[in-house]
């Protein structure tokens, strides 16, 4: 085998040392990849293919714990940009160092910071910082001198299970810290091209070429598609339309890789070889049809840098590139060693690419395809030619490319679609066959015609137009969902793909292929409910806002509030930070659903989680809530028709066999709160408060309640004495009175807030109460998600996931 996989020992030894040097932070310094090197060259010298087979794994996989030193370990110098991270905002100046990317409402850009001015001083500054930019046009190309006035902050994890390591992400592009504009106005252009370059140019042409399309085409659904089908310029997408192509299952048309480039590449041999067969002394001199393979390299090239050569375009163009040498060599390709050539030579040239989910999906998608469409097409022999193969080769790909890659999407974002499979039928040929030459086409004739290059936009508009619309359509078919995807099950993934690819013996290999998924599946059978007799209360770290989720003894689950943005940010604060948090923990249904009050930044996520997971049971607040989340919200539970349940002071709830829930505010007498009459006060005041006891050990949740609720809740004689405290308002200097928490004599206080928020939470006045009273703080913008264990009579306290 590896005599005919020679790259498969290189390869995986590469990936291994790369996984390594990022799971556990251990890097070998240069010397250790030298020693390794010596090794193999003289492994050369040695009988046998042994000794020589052992060294390359080792050197190679030295490599790896190496090649991640200047991202995972960068120099440290007196002058990094991270060292102004503070409340107040300084004056950065540098170079723009990357291709602004545009999104449907601002966008963002890399700088090499050069200087800072801070508190009147210039100072010397070093190291990459990450501007978004919240609203309008990014004026500045790469290579221009600039300055802004901003924040600086360091990239931070919440704390959450299964969260994205968002700081890892960076830390790997080479970023350092981020900074955030109100408007690209902010911009001080100090020097237009103080750094001029091939590159810089590329991405000059690539806006004219984008800005020429938006203006040809005014439609945005349209002339957005377009641009990214061509200029790999996905951000402005419209969030909606984006979405719809990834739940219709095409969403990889939209980025540019080995399909696109395929088509062009294929395109301009074709009308090369049109042109020069037509001079006499060509076709007499050369042989034409290897000659004109040449010719689709530069372009090849060229179109890659103008796409921003990203990790899958640029795993493409270098696949690609070997098939056309080996076809001009006239040498048989292998299109398993092709890719294990292209994927080597990339983590070769940027070993960061291995953790790009774009390059990882795409390697799958190919992968999947190498060894199921030649398999597939063989025993269809008998269909030889024409039309019948040709669709049957194109389902064969299509369903090799979907579920190849459906493990790991459900195991990375938690659903799939296998609607691809059919939509790629109608899209593929409009956007990949039609809109994508007939773009490609316009391209040139921007520059040295523009009437031609118009119409044949307006035809490639008129066909991206018919595939959204039909994409739209397709978005309405139901999902795959399933959340139980565990790393040992993406092990066991890639070693059922590694048995098709490398196992020869059709005996074993179809003992593998069956033992393989059988013991996956076997395994979520077998494997109980997450029940231990013990009550877990866990506090979730999300931000300024809150949401904790307790399972029961029994193993039932309740979650209290979720979460949400203080602001409207255009983006689904269920989908993208609580649910992910809760399928982590094995959350598959939610038995009751409890919300305090329908702030947002309480109830932001609910509505996602309930149109995602069965909900047994929704509590709320008497008085009711208001706003867009809300009714969201409750239109979710009206669909599925989940009982509805308004709570007051008095009542109380047997939750399980030993934990009961027993309600202390709001008074019965609260009136719903309406958005034309609703105070954010009142609406705090009225919040649901309750207490959840369990043996000897209780709970209090107190919401957002302030001195007005703590006051009645004490005059009610309610009892109120709880081991547990869950703070007020995220510790805000108008909760948690001093008599109120002589009254619940807490052990341990719980406060949730966001690190570094701008509101000063928790306050200095509450945390001095706490600690006077030697209560034990938990917090999450310190601690990460919280998790409380109680068998009745003590707490396990954890903090598993602290950032």
């Amino acid at each position: 085998m590896l005599r005919e996989r020679p790259l498969l020992i290189p390869f995986l030894a590469l990936a291994a040392g790369l996984t390594i040097a990022d799971l556990s932070g251990v890097l070998l310094p240069f010397s250790a990849v030298a020693a390794a090197m010596g090794c193999l060259l003289l492994s050369c010298l040695l009988p046998g293919r042994v000794p020589l087979a052992a060294c390359t794994f080792v050197f190679f996989l030295v490599w790896g714990l190496f090649a991640l030193t200047p991202w995972k370990a960068p120099s440290s110098s007196p002058y990094a940009i991270e060292r102004h991270a503070a409340p107040a905002a300084v004056t950065v100046e540098g170079v723009v160092s990357s291709r602004p990317v545009a999104t449907p409402n601002g966008g963002s850009f890399i700088m090499r910071t050069e200087t800072v001015i801070s508190e009147g001083r210039q100072l010397p500054a070093s190291g990459s910082l990450l501007v978004y930019v919240s609203a309008g046009d990014i004026p500045v190309a790469r290579g221009d001198r600039v300055r802004l006035a901003a924040r600086i902050t360091m990239p931070r994890r919440l704390g959450l299970p299964g969260e994205f390591d968002y700081p890892r992400y960076l830390s790997l592009r080479g970023i350092a810290a981020t900074a955030r504009l109100e408007t690209a106005d902010e911009i001080v252009l100090m020097r237009g091209a103080a750094e001029d370059s091939p590159l810089r140019r590329l991405d000059l042409a690539a806006r004219r070429l984008g800005d020429f399309i938006r203006a040809a085409l005014p439609d945005t659904e349209v002339s957005s598609v377009l641009a990214a089908l061509l200029l790999g310029d996905q951000k402005r997408i419209p969030e909606q339309l984006a979405s719809a192509y990834t739940r219709a299952g095409v969403n990889h048309i939209l980025s540019i890789s080995g399909f696109h480039v395929g088509i062009i590449a294929f395109f301009i041999v074709q009308i090369s070889l049109l042109l020069a067969v037509r001079c006499e002394r060509l076709a007499i001199g050369f042989n034409l049809r290897r000659l004109v393979l040449l010719l689709s390299l530069p372009a090849m090239l060229l179109y890659l840098f103008l796409t921003g050569a990203a990790p899958a375009t640029a795993r493409s163009v270098i696949m690609l590139a070997g098939f056309v040498l080996a076809l001009y060599a006239e040498r048989e390709t292998d299109p398993v060693n092709a890719l294990l050539f292209s994927a080597l030579l990339l983590l070769a040239l940027n070993p960061p690419s291995l953790f790009d989910i774009s390059f990882q999906l795409s390697f799958l998608a190919l992968w999947g395809i190498v060894i199921a469409v030649p398999a597939v097409m063989e025993r269809l022999s008998p269909i030889r030619h024409g039309w019948p193969r040709a669709l049957l080769q194109f389902v064969v790909t299509s369903c090799a490319a979907s579920f190849a890659t459906m493990v790991p999407v459900l195991f990375i974002f938690d659903q799939a679609s296998i609607n691809g499979i059919i939509s790629n039928f109608l899209i593929v040929p409009l956007l990949g066959y039609g809109a994508v030459l007939a773009g490609f086409c316009a391209l040139p004739f921007v520059f040295i015609f523009a009437p031609a290059a118009t119409g044949l936009l307006w035809l490639a508009g008129k066909l991206t137009a018919m595939s959204n619309r039909l994409i739209m359509l397709f978005a309405e078919m139901p999902l795959l969902r399933f959340h139980g995807i565990t790393p040992w099950d993406m092990a066991a993934f890639l070693a059922f793909m590694s048995v098709l690819t490398f196992v020869k013996g059709r005996a074993l290999k179809a003992t593998l292929c069956l033992l393989l998924p059988s013991a996956a599946v076997l395994a979520h059978l077998v494997t109980g409910a997450p029940a231990d007799g013990r009550l877990h209360v866990i506090m979730l770290s999300v931000g300024q806002g809150e949401s904790m989720l307790i399972r029961m003894p029994e193993g039932d689950t309740m979650l209290v509030d979720g979460g949400g943005y203080l602001r409207d940010n255009g983006r689904d604060f269920g989908e993208r930070i609580l649910a992910p948090a809760l399928f982590r923990l094995g959350v598959r249904r939610i038995d009751r659903m409890v919300m305090t009050h329908s702030h947002s930044d309480h109830s932001g996520g609910l509505a996602y989680v309930a149109l995602t997971l069965p909900v047994g049971e929704f509590l709320e607040a008497a008085p009711g809530g208001d706003g867009e989340d809300y009714e969201r919200l409750r239109a979710n539970l009206v669909a599925k028709r989940v009982p509805m349940r308004h709570l007051s002071s008095g009542e109380v709830i047997r939750l399980s066999g030993s934990v009961a829930m027993t309600v202390l505010s709001p008074p019965r007498t609260a009136q719903h709160h309406t958005v034309e009459t609703f105070d954010g006060k009142e609406m705090n005041e009225d919040s649901l408060v309750f207490r959840l006891s369990h043996g000897a050990n209780s709970v209090l949740f107190t919401a957002d309640s302030g001195f007005p609720a703590e006051e009645r809740i004490l005059a009610s004689k309610a009892a109120v004495a709880s081991s547990v405290l869950k703070v007020g308002h995220h510790g805000s200097r108008f909760s948690t009175s001093a008599p109120f928490l002589d009254r619940v004599a807490p052990q341990i206080a719980l406060i949730s807030a966001g690190y570094g928020n701008s509101f000063g939470l928790p306050s200095k006045r509450t945390l001095g109460l706490l600690e006077k009273r030697g209560i034990r703080t938990y917090r999450t913008d310190r601690d990460g998600s919280i998790e409380l264990v109680s068998d009745g009579s003590g707490w396990e306290i954890f903090t598993p996931w602290r950032p």
